[in-house]
């Protein structure tokens, strides 16, 4: 009479898998986890470079803001775009405001601007740039404190920020364009990098 299991399985042929190919298994199983994360992070990382482009006037720079950010309403802003990633009740940010140019030379006048209109403003570096298109401008770095919602446990956030300010001929008259590049002082290190290459991409070394 045939045993059972011999309906099935070749006992004679049937080899027990070795422990050399169990190994191999599962080398290639983690081998391919492997690349598959590194895709992930590289993915990732081409993501964080990627900007979409903000055009003020034709003869003007364009003004590259990150893909990933989130657009927020801003009636007194031209643009204003949240880091989702960022863990501080003051999100990172990257803000343009288009204003009358002011009478006075935009080194000077903007600053003061900043220091009347923040709360514990602390400038740390004024420097005059040239951008890619070998027009002056105006870098601002300082901080400052900001008022974020008062149910947060600290409603009072120390914020690091840079200003470009520059000069745009928007087809009727010369304005002024300020692009703002902010974060709670904690995140501002680790959001640098990609300050930087925004500048770059304007022709101006970051700060």
């Amino acid at each position: 009479m045939t045993d059972f299991n011999e309906l099935f399985v070749d006992v004679d042929a049937y080899r027990p898998v070795g422990r050399w190919q169990t190994w191999a298994r599962d080398l290639v199983v983690w081998v391919m986890m492997l690349m598959l994360l590194l895709a992930g992070w590289q993915f990732k990382e081409w993501m964080m470079t990627q900007f979409r482009y903000l055009a003020l006037a034709e003869s003007a720079p364009a003004i590259p803001y990150p893909a990933q950010w989130l657009p927020q309403p801003a009636p007194d802003q031209v643009l204003l775009v949240l880091d989702p990633h960022s863990q501080s009740v003051f999100p990172a940010r990257e803000e343009v405001v288009v204003a009358p140019l002011p009478e006075t030379d935009i080194v000077i006048a903007w600053p003061e601007h900043r220091q009347g209109a923040l709360q514990d403003y602390h400038e740390l570096d004024r420097m005059k740039v040239t951008l890619s298109d070998d027009s002056p401008a105006l870098l601002l770095t300082y901080t400052y404190v900001a008022e974020t919602d008062a149910s947060q446990p600290a409603p009072l956030t120390v914020v690091r920020a840079s200003d470009l300010a520059f000069v745009v001929d928007d087809g009727h008259a010369d304005r002024l364009v300020v692009l703002t590049l902010a974060a709670d002082i904690n995140e501002w290190e680790e959001r640098q990098p990609l300050f930087q290459r925004i500048l770059q991409q304007l022709g101006v070394p970051g700060p």
